[in-house]
């Protein structure tokens, strides 16, 4: 006998200036610095439902990392994925090439990703890499197909009381802006992008927007072996906070080190 599906749960809807931490390359560490951020993005597969249900004693909400639009040779679910579905090897990533998102294969494991963060108790996902279109991914993905492959997560998602993102992908924001509930975007000051995420504040959404500083950049030492941020590097970064993003800096390792003002 199969037992009861799990009752419905209301989506949660965050707003604009919501605070925020990122953190994805190491082992979450909860410390007292953790008061200063109301959300956390972690990964699905290194954190268990304990670590995602003592971030809910302090009252955060916690949302799923995984990477929705490519392969990762190091995930524990890496068999599943057909290599008929497997395109290009994505630039700068090691282990790492896009797949086809309309696969049925794909979306069966997809799905299998969101039932896992319910089951860890995550309040939403951020999937990851829906920008194909904008990419070398040897699939011929294109915009329609970014659009119908972001509608069918969050549906997903929707569907077990999760809430969704739309990660980067600034060209279909104004499609996918009503389907999902906040944007997670990296990079936008440094690529002059910041206008076109804004709809998401428009509709009373976050943008969960990350920027990692150039180490070269000669006003500062190099961010990744100590860390410092030059005055020059942070009021570049903030300045999509007057839009009304949720602006944070991180090195690229996305370890605990953040900077927020």
């Amino acid at each position: 006998m199969n037992p009861p599906p799990l009752p419905p749960r209301p989506i949660w809807q965050p707003t604009p200036g919501t605070t925020w931490n990122y953190i994805l390359n190491t082992t979450l560490r909860i410390d007292p610095s953790i008061s200063h951020h109301s959300v956390y993005i972690i990964d699905l597969f290194d954190n268990d439902a304990a670590k995602v249900a003592h971030l809910h004693a302090l009252g955060r909400k916690v949302i799923a990392y995984f990477s929705a639009g490519t392969y990762e040779d190091w995930r524990p679910d890496a068999a599943h994925f057909p290599k008929c579905d497997l395109g290009c090897k994505m630039d700068d990533w090691e282990g790492e090439k896009w797949v086809q998102t309309s696969s049925g294969k794909i979306r069966d494991i997809m799905r299998a990703r969101i039932d896992l963060a319910r089951a860890k108790g995550f309040d939403g996902v951020d999937p990851d890499n829906v920008d194909a279109y904008d990419n070398k991914n040897g699939l011929k993905l294109s915009k329609a197909d970014a659009i119908d492959y972001v509608r069918f997560l969050a549906q997903e998602a929707h569907a077990r009381g999760l809430a969704c993102g739309l990660k980067n992908a600034g060209d279909i924001v104004p499609t996918v802006v009503r389907d999902v509930e906040y944007c997670v975007q990296e990079q936008c000051v440094e690529f002059d992008d910041v206008d076109m995420f804004v709809p998401f504040i428009e509709h009373g959404k976050p943008v969960f927007h990350v920027e990692y500083p150039k180490g070269d950049d000669p006003d500062s030492k190099k961010m990744n072996n100590d860390r410092d941020v030059s005055p020059k590097q942070r009021d570049k970064a903030f300045k999509a906070r007057s839009k009304g993003f949720s602006t944070i800096i991180k090195n690229v390792k996305l370890d605990q080190w953040i900077q927020v003002s």
